[in-house]
């Protein structure tokens, strides 16, 4: 009998969020398994020009993220296409992710740490919306047209987020770290508003490894659903 491939997804708020996230893990996973991305925002509000087209930004960073996506083997991104920086608004959007859990059945989400001190709305109302959704994924009496249109409840078995502060779960990306870089590297209409990155990457990626004995890490904080 042939083994099924596990499926790994990646929700995250921004069109370079999974490879400053977790590059090196995506890297690792799609040696062996299936990864999806579901981008939220396609992060048209992503730039400090005054006069930038924002149809233009959108896309750019969708043409980024889908040739990052390709450089790390990532099976398909999804995008949403929700209003950068307003994603808390969005009341449809526990619904998306839930039906599209129960269409894609990962074994792994992986999502933006809520609970982590951080800057993005975004990244903490992505994060939340994700939690609500896999409970709406997995139980049976939420929205009774999933089960209409075939999408029957669905329990991953494991849930990441990333980056954290509290992290209980480090994966060692020493033999993919060089790639993360890459694949960051390929957003480059972000870089330069994002100063000294790779020199931040490094250490946190050093941190995170050293908890566990490994080159390089990163850290996440593993929840049960």
């Amino acid at each position: 009998m042939k083994k099924l491939l596990k499926v790994r997804l990646i929700i995250m708020a921004h069109p370079d969020d999974p490879e400053l996230a977790c590059g090196g893990t995506i890297a690792r996973w799609t040696e062996k398994e299936q990864v999806y991305y579901i981008i939220v925002s396609s992060g048209e509000k992503g730039t400090r020009n005054k006069n930038d087209s924002l149809f233009d930004v959108v896309k750019k960073r969708e043409e980024e993220a889908k040739k990052a996506a390709r450089f790390l083997g990532v099976k398909k991104v999804i995008f949403l296409r929700h209003p950068d920086g307003e994603i808390e608004r969005i009341k449809t959007l526990k619904l998306e992710i839930a039906a599209l859990i129960r269409h894609i059945k990962p074994h792994t989400i992986v999502t933006h740490d809520p609970w982590r001190r951080q800057f993005h709305p975004d990244h903490r109302s992505t994060a939340w919306t994700v939690l609500d959704a896999i409970m709406i994924a997995r139980d049976w009496h939420f929205y009774p047209f999933l089960l209409e249109i075939g999408l029957l409840p669905y329990r991953a078995k494991k849930l990441l987020l990333t980056p954290t502060d509290k992290p209980n779960f480090i994966n060692d990306i020493s033999s993919t770290f060089k790639k993360k870089i890459k694949a960051i590297k390929i957003h480059k209409s972000q870089l330069a508003q994002l100063p000294g990155w790779e020199m931040r990457i490094k250490e946190r990626t050093k941190r995170d490894g050293e908890l566990s004995g490994f080159e390089f890490g990163e850290g996440f904080y593993q929840m049960s659903i």
